[in-house]
């Protein structure tokens, strides 16, 4: 019996997306070829690995089972090339990060130089992106790694077959006018009757806000609920309200706001999150020390 690793890859995308079709999307084939490629697994091994309840399609003991040894296939095949990789003089090939748009704006334009200087024949392809959704892009392969934006009060688990580099705290601020005749701290209480512009809550950085202003008893009012923070500084500087915004967010201000510090600072962690069996690769490794340079030219919290 002739196991395909292509058969394998397939099997292991429907068990991560949930179906034929978002595998065959993840892949870059048609749900046609998926389903024509595990039916012919389904003929080498004479056991059925999928049965349809419904419209949807269910994984059997055998093909659970057969997912879990696929998973050690794929990620022993995926330290194999590591360990080509790490043989070579010279740091080359593509990888693929999905990236949100703090960190685009702060730590990119540091990264990217740094990387075209030293590994002029590496590639990053960089995709926006709410980071815990791309966690299972990850681990299936389709992105090689994604900045992950958690909260001590809520940390995100990754599982085993996942790993995380701490990059940096990123403690939040309040942005003020210029004109604003306040102190130059504030506690959550003392904004309790101000007009809030804050990611909305559905949002890992407004569920951050959120939750603090519940700890401390307070009910915001929240004016404006904009997930893009030159936006809110903007807003803040016409007099809209004051802002919420983590450290990343107002690296650069612009004219018209200042900030002022939090009595109770909180904070959100940014990670970079990759595949256990690459995090070898020098490709991936040149990528985590330059982001990590980054985050200290930009004298960042870092751990």
């Amino acid at each position: 019996m002739d196991l395909n690793v292509q058969q394998l890859r397939m099997l292991a995308e429907v068990s991560h997306r949930g179906t034929i079709a978002s595998a065959a999307t993840s892949l870059g084939y048609t749900p046609s070829a998926v389903s024509q490629q595990l039916g012919s697994l389904e003929r080498t091994t004479g056991v059925a690995v999928l049965e349809r309840v419904g419209r949807t399609v269910q994984l059997t003991d055998a093909g659970r089972e057969l997912v879990h040894h696929a998973e050690v296939v794929l990620a022993q095949l995926e330290e194999a090339q590591a360990a080509l990789e790490r043989i070579q003089s010279d740091v080359t090939g593509d990888i693929r990060v999905g990236i949100l748009e703090s960190v685009a704006g702060t730590l990119l334009p540091i990264v990217l130089p740094r990387l075209r200087e030293q590994h002029p024949d590496l590639t990053v392809r960089t995709f926006q992106s709410e980071a815990a959704l791309e966690l299972e892009a990850v681990r299936s392969g389709e992105i090689d790694a994604v900045f992950l934006i958690d909260y001590p009060r809520s940390p995100t688990d990754v599982g085993a077959t996942l790993t995380r580099t701490p990059i940096c705290q990123d403690w939040f601020r309040v942005i003020v006018p210029t004109d604003w005749d306040g102190p130059d701290q504030v506690s959550l209480a003392d904004l309790q009757d101000e007009p809030i512009i804050a990611s909305p809550p559905e949002l890992s950085c407004g569920r951050c806000i959120t939750l603090s202003f519940v700890e401390a008893g307070i009910t915001p009012d929240i004016v404006h609920q904009i997930d893009d923070y030159p936006t809110v500084l903007n807003l803040v500087a016409a007099g809209a309200g004051l802002g919420l915004v983590p450290e990343l967010g107002v690296l650069n201000l612009p004219p018209g706001v200042r900030v002022i510090e939090l009595a109770e600072p909180f904070a959100r962690s940014v990670d970079l999150v990759c595949r256990t069996s690459s995090e070898n690769r020098p490709a991936i490794r040149a990528f985590v020390e330059a982001v990590e340079f980054a985050a200290d030219e930009l004298k960042l919290d870092r751990p």
